[in-house]
Formats: structure tokens, sequence, C-alpha cells
């Protein structure tokens, strides 16, 4: 038997994933490990960052207080917003959700205009009856009169009360097929859909994660991913808690602003595990100075995990080139990947493997990925590089499926991903249409349920390889965007606009991913083409966060749709890519022009800036 052959162990203590429920190991903690650090907050706010951490203890304290308070107005089952930067307040709160019986329900704290009409949405789908979050950020919502207005409101950092609280706290004997938190998926701010995870789906995800990744006890996390979401979240706190691993984390934000920070923290820490979306390590090869790099030693850095995001052989080889001499070994690399829907974790590689790669030939990868030996290659084939997301985690189901046969495809052929496992949720909440089509597909000849994930991928040799999205969803560093929700904002941006005869897809440029936006426009608008795609790229960026790469105005009747009327988005994206679309005027983002990473603009009437 073969090292990689060899069966996994868990290399931590097995104790916690037999427990009922989250309330259950972070008691056992308590008990077991008072005066442990479970997590540390590093915050960038002042002029020298500054550690705050919690003990074992004070963190179950917590966590009672504030079960406490919300008992004393909700009842167990109802759903709880969690409005928090980053920090120690968002995981008590969010705990003391779990301690309540109650459900959580992570978001953003809305302080961006644009990201309030999605929290309303929000707690309008899930039925939300209070809201958690510190007294600074209720100062700054002030919802008045609007959605959020009906909440019942409690600032858990500044309650007077809170502290005699924790005698009062009556434990609800949560149990694994208990909802702990909704997932929200959508970016949408009309139909956004919560996942239900469970207890038990999430100390099953927890227990892989664990496994797979091959946890020690004297492992040292870090992280800057959003704890609002599931890889922030499941893959970075809670994954690495019931562990007893300890874990170090920044805002997202103090990466963004300087991308060293977290190579930098990394290093002074002698961090094992850390890791983030492709497009992170792209811009740390992009903007970490020669003078910064010269400060680091990441020969700590046993495994990088990248997932959320198309992981791009070109990136793991820049990244390991630049910051190879400084220690960082390109074995280190964990490619995964996952979902909400599964709660996180599907696949990944042992931790002591290197990454794998195929070269297939992508005239014929649509249906078969066809692999290329490097002695075969010719000068007219085109070559694409993907890479290995590794083997299907234990206990879980992976099959590439036909979507529209239902049959399972074979070794090396294109097809949906399809999971079955303890680690699959709930369903959708409140969607029983929904989940149904998704969560309960039947595969032929196979018994049970199957969750469709709407990606497209394929087998070889036992490692899944993700090939792209079946519908078309759009994935900007990291973040999920629907095409019909971008559609439906440019729609209502201007008086110029043929409502449904706009279209969002994504490139991609150098290795990223971005938007662009096709929309028609009449004869008589021709002349303000200016004032139209300024307000198109502004209306984009205020609701969705994303700057688009092109804004593409064509002609009247042009936009690209099926018989039926519908829109036919991966037509409009060969044609723009193929020069084909009608073009009255297209804007490019100067960024890319100044780089040189955008298209050929020979046939572009530009528009300014």
């Amino acid at each position: 038997m073969t090292a990689s052959n060899q069966p996994l162990q868990l290399l931590v203590p097995a104790a916690p994933y037999g427990s009922s429920s989250l309330v259950e190991v972070a008691r056992g903690h308590a008990h077991a490990n008072p005066a442990g650090q479970p997590f540390t907050y590093i915050d960038y706010s002042g002029s020298q960052p500054e550690d705050q951490s919690i003990t074992c203890l004070r963190f179950d304290q917590r966590a009672r207080q504030i079960a406490a308070l919300l008992q004393t107005s909700g009842k167990p089952g109802d759903r709880v917003l969690l409005l928090y930067p980053a920090g120690l307040d968002y995981l008590c709160a969010l705990f003391g959700c779990l301690y309540a019986g109650m459900i959580g329900v992570p978001a953003y704290p809305p302080l961006n205009p644009r990201l309030r009409d999605r929290l309303a949405a929000v707690a309008r789908d899930c039925g939300a009856s209070a809201a958690l979050t510190t007294a600074a950020t209720l100062t700054q919502l002030d919802d008045g009169a609007g959605p959020l207005a009906r909440l019942r409101w409690f600032a858990t950092d500044t309650d007077l009360a809170i502290g005699s609280l924790e005698d009062a706290w009556r434990d609800p004997h949560a149990g694994r097929e208990q909802i702990a938190i909704l997932q929200y998926t959508s970016g949408s701010t009309g139909t956004p859909k919560g996942v239900k995870v469970t207890h038990g789906n999430l100390l099953h995800n927890v227990y892989l994660i664990a496994l797979h990744m091959q946890f020690r006890p004297d492992d040292r996390v870090l992280t800057w991913l959003p704890p609002y979401h599931d890889m922030g979240l499941i893959g970075s706190m809670l994954a690495t808690f019931c562990a007893g691993v300890p874990v170090s984390f920044m805002a997202p934000a103090a990466f963004l602003r300087r991308p060293e920070r977290w190579l930098s923290e990394l290093s002074k820490r002698r961090c094992t595990i850390s890791g983030a979306p492709n497009f992170a390590y792209e811009l740390c090869v992009d903007k970490v100075t020669d003078e910064a790099l010269g400060m680091l030693d990441l020969s700590s850095w046993e495994l990088a995990y990248s997932g959320a995001e198309p992981v791009r052989a070109d990136t793991l080889n820049r990244f390991a080139e630049r910051f190879g001499p400084r220690g960082f070994r390109r074995g280190a690399f964990y490619p995964c990947y996952g979902m909400a829907e599964t709660t996180l974790f599907v696949t990944g590689k042992r931790r002591d493997e290197p990454p794998r790669t195929l070269s297939i030939d992508s005239m014929a990868y649509a249906n078969e990925a066809r692999a290329i030996a490097q002695e075969s290659t010719s000068l007219n084939t085109l070559v694409r590089e993907l890479v290995s997301c590794g083997r299907p985690a234990t206990g879980l189901d992976v099959r590439i499926v036909d979507p529209d046969t239902a049959l399972e495809r074979a070794d090396g052929c294109v097809g949906e991903i399809w999971v079955a496992g303890p680690s699959v949720t709930a369903g959708y909440w409140e969607r029983p249409s929904a989940t149904a089509a998704v969560f309960d597909a039947p595969l032929h000849n196979r018994a049970g349920a199957y969750l469709k994930t709407g990606d497209l991928g394929f087998m070889r040799d036992g490692e899944l390889y993700v090939s792209g999205r079946l519908k078309d969803l759009i994935i900007i560093r990291g973040v999920n965007h629907y095409p019909h929700d971008i559609e439906r904002t440019v729609d209502q941006c201007h008086e110029a606009m043929r409502p449904g005869c706009g279209i969002a897809f994504c490139i991609a440029v150098g290795n990223e991913d971005h938007l662009v936006f096709a929309q028609e426009i009449n004869r008589r608008d021709e002349l303000r083409v200016d004032e139209i795609a300024a307000c198109m790229r502004d209306a984009i960026y205020r609701h969705h966060g994303i700057q688009p790469y092109a804004i593409v105005l064509i002609a009247n009747g042009s936009i690209p749709k099926t018989t039926s009327g519908k829109l036919s988005r991966r037509p409009c994206r060969e044609q723009f890519l193929e020069d084909r679309l009608q073009v009255v005027a297209q804007w490019t983002n100067p960024r890319f022009v100044d780089t040189g990473t955008a298209r050929d603009a020979r046939h572009e009437t530009p528009l300014p800036v």
C-alpha cells in the first residue's frame, strides 16, 4: 500500500465529533481546557496591530449570557440576525444563539447602503425576530421606520445587565438534527436563499476537514476570511474550534488594504495552516513589495488551502516562484472543493501530497477531458491546465452526472457534480420546491437522493477537477453573483434601458474572473452612450460591489435570445470574445488597459472613463 493510499488518520482528539451539538463541544472545551485560547483577533484599527484573545471558559460564559438575554424574549427556533464587524463579539453572539436553541443568521453589517436592501430581504425571508450587534454598529444603522425596525435589537458589548444573566441560562438540549445556522448563498437583493445547516451537518463536516487536512495539536491557524460565509466561518473558525486548534484572525479589510499583512502575521506567528480564494494569492504576488518580501519567513506554512473560486495552476506557480525564496513550498498548496449546500468541504487531498494538475485539450473539453501527453502536444493544440481538487471526503458520495438524463458519466467525462452524505444540508429555508429540485435528485440505478451542485467537472483517477458553472454563476473574488440579479439592477438604472435586453457574464482576464455587461440601446440613445455606461457602472458597483471589466452597448434587437425569448448568456459571452456583437460603443476599465491585460480593443468605440 502506497503512502497516498494509506487510510487517513485523525491526528486530534476525536471526542468532540461524537457530541450532539456545538453547544456540547463548547461546554466540553470550557471544562477540559478553561484557560485555552481558541480565538485571537488581530485588531488593525489602531496604529499598531493588537491581539484580543478569549479563553474557553470566558467564551462559554459570554455565550450563556447572550443566550439568556435572547431567552428573555424569544423561543427556541427563532431566527436571529448577526450583524457584527469581524471580532470576538461576533463569535460569542453566534454561540449565544446556539446556546439559546435559536438559529443564527450570519450577515454583513449593512453600513454600506447597497447592502441594506439585501439585509432586509434576508430578514423577511427567514422571518427574523431579533438582531444582535455592537453598540457602535447599532448607532450607525439607525433604520428608523424601515423594514429592520420591527426586530428586537441587542448590543451585546454594552448591555449593563448582561453579566447578571449568566445563571439564568436554560440549556436547550439541542440535537444533531436541529438547525444551527441559516447560511445565505445568494448575492441577490430580491430572492436570497437560506441553507439550513444542522448541528449534525456541522459536526460531520468539521470532522472531515480535521481528518483530511490532518490537523495536529500543535497546529496554528491564521485567517482573514469573512466569518459570515461558509469558508471563513466553518473552514477557518468552527473546524479549528472543534479540533482544539487555536486560530488567529483579522478583518478582511485589513488584508485587502495591505495584502502583506496576511503573510507578515503568518510569518511572525509561525502559523502552519492558512488559506484563501485564488484571487488572494494573485493579490499577494502583485502587491507585496520587495521590501516586505524580504521580512518574511514562510517556512512554517504547511497547508495553504485554496477554494471558493476556480483554482488556477498559473497562480500556484507564480505564488510559489515569488515566495519560494522566503520558505514557501509549492507542495503546501491544498486545492479543495465545497459549497454552502454541503456545509462546506467536499473534496481535498492529503496534507503531505503535492497538488496535482492535468493538461487537457480545450477543444475536446466540453464533453470529455482529454489528457495530453507533453510529447504529443502540437502548435495547433489549445492546452488548458486544470488543478485537481482532491478526492471525495470520507463518507461523501460524489458522482459526475449528465444533468439531462441523470445517468452517471464515465471517468474523464464532464458532467454536473452531484453529492450525497451526512454533510449535505437540510435544504432551503421555506422553499420546498427549490429544495426538492436541488437536494432530492434521483441518480439512475442508485438508491437515495443526491444534491445537484450546479457545478461542472469530471473525475480522473479518483480525483475531482472542477471546470465551470452549469448555470452561469458569476464568482468575483470568491463572492457569488447571479447574472439575473445584476441584469435586474441595470434594467432599473436608467430610462434608456430596455428591460430584459441586457446580459451579465464573466470572462477570464489575466488570472482572475471579471464581469462584462452587454446592453441593447435604441438608436435615439446613441448620442448619450457615455452617460448610459457611467450609470450602469455606478449601479453595478453600488448594488453588487463589482467594478466591471467592460460595458458593451449593442444595437437594438441584437442581444442573443432563445426562440422562446429567453436571454442566451453563453452565446453572448462567445460573441463578445469573438468580436461578433453589434457594438455601438464599449467602455473597458482603464486599469486593465493600462496593465496590458485588456482584450484587443481595435474595434472598440471608447467611452469616457
